[in-house]
């Protein structure tokens, strides 16, 4: 009977499927129990059961091929009658009965992203979501980032919105081993270009819609020195242009400060050859707070961008591979390159 068949054919489907959300709810237990990277590695292999992260949908693809037919067919019916009104229901039925059978992989991927993100924590020591232990005084993230936006002129890029909605504290270490406590995140903003039209009315001609990507370290020493290779002016309060005797460095950067003696007494040779070599390989601004103990450093290289050597993910082998094998590159560099620089 094809009542019969197709229970069979359900039966089966369901069971393939049936195996891919057990999988899904195994890791998202392996995430939450996780204290380690390795522990997460370990617990991947060996799985023991059927490996497979991808849903069987050869069903629901089959009966949308269906109905597309079925409804391509009613054109040749007659406009009215039985034939008519039965390729009608069956279409529907096909296309309702496809919907229904066809599993998206959003909750694949976002298992995936979870125990990815409980790798990054655990490997580099990110704690996504929270500011640094050393600034425990503030009670709501929110409001330590808004002060963090009224800190840096670099903040102010937006004229519709400037907004940190991602982060993760962190620590750092110099080359002797110093601890800094740090804050990674993403800066968003929206900038509209205007002109006046002849009638005197403002006409947008161009809107910018853009990440970057910063850290904030916090406990050093250096005020008021803010440097960029971008050809552009830093902004209030760091109005004081410094040019170097060192034409390669004139050349490479603009640093600015808050008054000429102050500048004199920070940029000593070792330091300038030092933010020599933090630009070599990056693009961004560095800013020195004024009076706290904190400098930012914002620029375009995506902090959180994970590289891997696997290419797809379609079981919990290559899971595993992904998850040994993934790198924070642009942040291991930054972090490389800071460990230098900070003294």
């Amino acid at each position: 009977m094809p009542i019969e068949s197709l229970q069979r054919t359900l039966h089966i489907r369901r069971k393939k499927n049936a195996h891919v959300f057990r999988n899904i709810a195994r890791l998202q237990e392996i995430g939450e129990k996780a204290e380690a990277h390795q522990q997460i590695l370990d617990q991947l292999h060996p799985w023991g059961d059927n490996p497979t992260l991808r849903f069987d949908n050869g069903l629901p693809k089959f009966l949308m091929l269906m109905g597309v037919i079925s409804f391509l067919g009613m054109f040749v019916l007659p406009s009215f009658g039985f034939p008519f009104v039965l390729g009608l229901f069956c279409t529907i039925g096909l296309f309702f009965l496809a919907f229904i059978l066809y599993e998206t992989d959003d909750s694949i991927e976002e298992v995936i992203r979870y125990l990815e993100e409980k790798s990054i924590e655990t490997r580099y020591g990110l704690k996504f979501g929270q500011v640094p232990d050393y600034l425990s005084s503030y009670a709501r993230p929110a409001l330590f980032i808004q002060q963090l936006i009224n800190s840096f002129p670099f903040f102010d890029k937006g004229h519709d919105s400037n907004q940190i909605s991602w982060y993760a504290s962190a620590t750092i270490k110099n080359d002797q081993d110093k601890a800094y406590p740090t804050f990674i995140f993403q800066y968003h903003y929206i900038n509209r270009i205007e002109v006046i039209d002849g009638n005197g009315d403002k006409v947008t001609i161009r809107r910018i819609d853009k990440n970057l990507y910063g850290i904030c370290i916090f406990e050093t020493q250096t005020h008021a020195l803010a440097v960029n290779n971008l050809g552009s002016q830093i902004g209030f309060p760091y109005e004081v242009r410094w040019n170097s005797s060192d034409i390669q460095i004139s050349q490479q950067l603009a640093i600015y400060g808050i008054d000429q003696l102050q500048l004199v007494k920070t940029l000593n040779p070792a330091l300038l050859l030092r933010l020599s070599d933090f630009f070599k390989s990056r693009k961004g601004e560095l800013i020195f707070h004024s009076h706290q103990n904190m400098m930012c450093f914002l620029g375009d290289a995506n902090l959180f961008e994970v590289s891997s050597k696997t290419r797809e993910i379609r079981d919990i082998s290559s899971l595993r591979g992904h998850l040994r094998t993934f790198r924070l590159k642009h942040y291991e560099q930054l972090c490389s390159d800071l460990g230098t620089f900070l003294k």
